[in-house]
């Protein structure tokens, strides 16, 4: 199961391109993996079987990031498993990891948690194409769209002045050359907030 890239901070090589940006969540990672195979034999898992965060496979039902892995279950792996199995755009592909955001009371489990999903990666190939993700799956919960249009030095200094009111940044995704790209902008007001609680160090990591 393919874990997320790094996203790294904005590209001035991107300047010009047209991109889809979104309100970067500050969550944890959310991974699962669908199989044609196992959606037809199955249906009480709809293909999925496997889950994890950004770095490590759930196995554990003591997992306390098993919360989101119900949660999907639950809401979402019916839907998603459907469009898999009959849209035009997955039926080369029999492998594919679906990619979300566990968003709301990180450090109170008792708080509503929901997930947030940005990106599809087809085995083998590439990730899905954020005009295709953004159309085909916005209506099944998706970070909020910030921006839709060319890549600029304005829009840059916008996200940086905050001007959108959001909470960390977005994080925005074009196609080059065939070649999907993306990266991220943080406000300033994020970054002064991370430098204050954990130190300069911590905020150059951006």
């Amino acid at each position: 199961m393919k874990s997320y890239p790094t996203i790294l901070k904005y590209n001035l090589d991107h300047l010009g391109q047209h991109i889809f940006a979104f309100d970067k969540l500050d969550g944890s990672n959310f991974r699962t993996e669908w199989n044609r195979k196992l959606s037809k034999k199955s249906r009480f898992t709809f293909g999925f079987k496997k889950y994890g965060t950004r770095n490590r496979v759930i196995i554990n039902v003591d997992n306390p990031f098993i919360k989101m892995v119900n949660i999907f279950k639950e809401k979402y792996a019916e839907k998603f498993d459907e469009i898999f199995r009959k849209h035009k755009l997955f039926r080369d592909s029999n492998i594919l990891t679906l990619y979300g955001e566990f968003y709301g009371g990180i450090h109170e489990w008792g708080e509503k948690h929901n997930l947030y999903f940005y990106d599809i990666f087809l085995y083998k190939k590439d990730f899905v194409s954020p005009s295709n993700f953004y159309s085909e799956f916005n209506n099944l919960n998706m970070p909020k769209l910030v921006y839709k249009g060319e890549f600029t030095e304005q829009f840059i200094s916008d996200v940086e002045e905050n001007k959108f009111g959001i909470k960390e940044g977005i994080v925005y995704k074009g196609v080059e050359n065939g070649k999907i790209f993306i990266g991220k902008i943080k406000t300033n007001e994020w970054l002064s907030k991370i430098k204050k609680l954990y130190g300069e160090a911590k905020m150059l990591e951006y």
